[in-house]
Order: C-alpha cells, then sequence, then structure tokens
C-alpha cells in the first residue's frame, strides 16, 4: 500500500498502486536515475479500498499522475487526490464517487495534510516551504498566499472561505476535522487550535513534536513528539485560556516496529503498524488518567 487514511466513521482508507514508486524514488534519491518516481507515477494506476469493521470495499481507481498523493473523502462520496508538491497548475483533483476526474483546483505546494469535513471544506495544512514558498500563488485582494496562514479551508471549487490567524505557524504538524470544526497542533509554539463557525480559540501546551490530535472537548489526546518521545500520548485536558495534563502512555511503537500511519479523526486515535490498524478514543485515555 502506497498510503493510508483515516476517515470519518470509524473507516481507514488504503491507497495502492501498479507500480513501485518507493524503489524508484530510492534510485533517484541515489542518483541512480533522474526523475524515474515522476515518470512511473504519469503512467500509473491507483485505486482505493475502504476498510469499515470487517469489510473490505473497493472505492475508486483513477491514474496516479503524481507520486506520493494526499487523500480524502467528502461527504457526498465524491474525492479528493492532491499532490503535496505544486507547480501552480492545479494540483488537487476533485474525483466523482466512480473516480472520474470533475475538476482540478489549486491548493499550493508543500501541503502537509488535507482532510474535509461535513459541510464539504477542505482544509489544507501546510509544511513549513509551503508557509514561506508560494510566491506565485496569489489570490485576488490578497496580499499573501493562503498557504502563508498555516492552517486555511477551500469549497470544492478552490475558493478561500477561512484561514488561521496564528502568528506563529511555521508547519502545521496535526490537523483534525469532524463536524464543522477544524482543530491542529503547530510548530514552533504547539498550541491546540480550533475554528469553528469563524472562531479561533487557542490553548498553550508544553507539546513538542505532536503528530496527531483527537479531540472530544474538553479534551484532546495527542500523539507523537521528538526523539524519545515519538510513541507518547498525552491527555490534555482544556480550561479556558489554559490546558492541563491528566495522563501520559506509550504507544505500542518504536525503531523496531515502524509506523505506516498515525493520524487523529473526529475523537479517535489512528494508528498502523504493518498489517495492523489501532484504533483508540479519547474517552478510553480519559476514563483511566
Amino acid at each position: 500500500m502506497l498510503r493510508f487514511k483515516a476517515l470519518p466513521g470509524g473507516r481507514l482508507a488504503m491507497l495502492g498502486v501498479n507500480a513501485d514508486l518507493y524503489a524508484a524514488w530510492q534510485t533517484d534519491l541515489e542518483q541512480k536515475t533522474v526523475g524515474e518516481t515522476r515518470r512511473l507515477a504519469t503512467q500509473a494506476s491507483a485505486r482505493v479500498w475502504m476498510l469499515q469493521e470487517d469489510q473490505l470495499i473497493e472505492a475508486i481507481r483513477f491514474p496516479l499522475l503524481a507520486p506520493f498523493p494526499l487523500i480524502d473523502e467528502f461527504p457526498d462520496g465524491r474525492w479528493l487526490v492532491a499532490n503535496s508538491r505544486s507547480d501552480g497548475q492545479g494540483n488537487a483533483r476533485v474525483l466523482s464517487a466512480d473516480g472520474a476526474e470533475e475538476g482540478r483546483i489549486e491548493l499550493g505546494d508543500g501541503i502537509e495534510h488535507i482532510k474535509i469535513d461535513d459541510q464539504k471544506r477542505i482544509w489544507v495544512g501546510w509544511f513549513d516551504e509551503g508557509v514561506f514558498g508560494n510566491r506565485n500563488w496569489r489570490l485576488p485582494g490578497r496580499e499573501w498566499a493562503p498557504s502563508a496562514h498555516g492552517i486555511a479551508a477551500f469549497e470544492d471549487r478552490g475558493a478561500l472561505l477561512a484561514h488561521a490567524t496564528l502568528e506563529s505557524v511555521t508547519d502545521c504538524y496535526a490537523l483534525n476535522v469532524f463536524g464543522d470544526e477544524a482543530w491542529a497542533c503547530t510548530y514552533t509554539d504547539f498550541p491546540i487550535w480550533q475554528m469553528h463557525n469563524g472562531r479561533e480559540r487557542t490553548w498553550p501546551t508544553n507539546l513538542r513534536g505532536t503528530r496527531a490530535i483527537a479531540v472530544k472537548y474538553p479534551h484532546v489526546l495527542a500523539a507523537g513528539g521528538y526523539q524519545d518521545d515519538a510513541n507518547g500520548v498525552v491527555l490534555l485536558s482544556l480550561q479556558e485560556g489554559e490546558s492541563r495534563l491528566p495522563g501520559e502512555w506509550r504507544l505500542p511503537f518504536g525503531a523496531d516496529h515502524p509506523v505506516t500511519m498515525i493520524d487523529g479523526r473526529g475523537d479517535e486515535l489512528h494508528l498502523v503498524q504493518g498489517q495492523h490498524w489501532h484504533r483508540w478514543r479519547v474517552a478510553d485515555f480519559a476514563r483511566a488518567s
């Protein structure tokens, strides 16, 4: 499998392709080839399956076109397939429920996360090259590219709807959307950030290197960290203007058991490790704290 994606409703999407992109990427990295990864991607076909409880369901098939895409599902059954890098010509495709391309939109270079909420808004979080790059991406009436804000929401035709106003975002480390809310944890200060009905709230934390968050307000489960804390998970209790830390744990992975995906969707934390898919709810940790 090329990529996994946690979907709403306790589902897991799995993206597979009919080409060995990782081998091509390695030969490009070792300078044995030049552009082999992109060449293979332009010729490859992709398929998405969904795992829900004990059922494996094939969702869509489509031409891959670009290596290592990000995917998510719209509430109406359509799909978004986005390349994390962009040449400014539209790096995200909206696909119908049967995989046919309906249109392309520009979401900028340097995408770290994409997630779609119940209102069909596309939330994007960028890594540092996107936040400080995208110098040629401009929308009418705006001085800076949307990615300069670190987190932004778009409608399915590409119009900008909202963006974060945090001043310290240089990388969106973790993003979670559910209902009509978006939550994030961002570098450099790692606050917990929320946007709901256009209103933003933030809570300062002592987190460092968080890679995934699951939310059941007033609790947030934050997973990941730097170095020895890579498999750490902490439970935060959000108060007015502050956060408390009721508990800390370790997730079952390490250097000998690498993780393919760790992400939060709604109130669930998802971990894919080898052939195993783990899920934990925020409430499970809240009861144990």
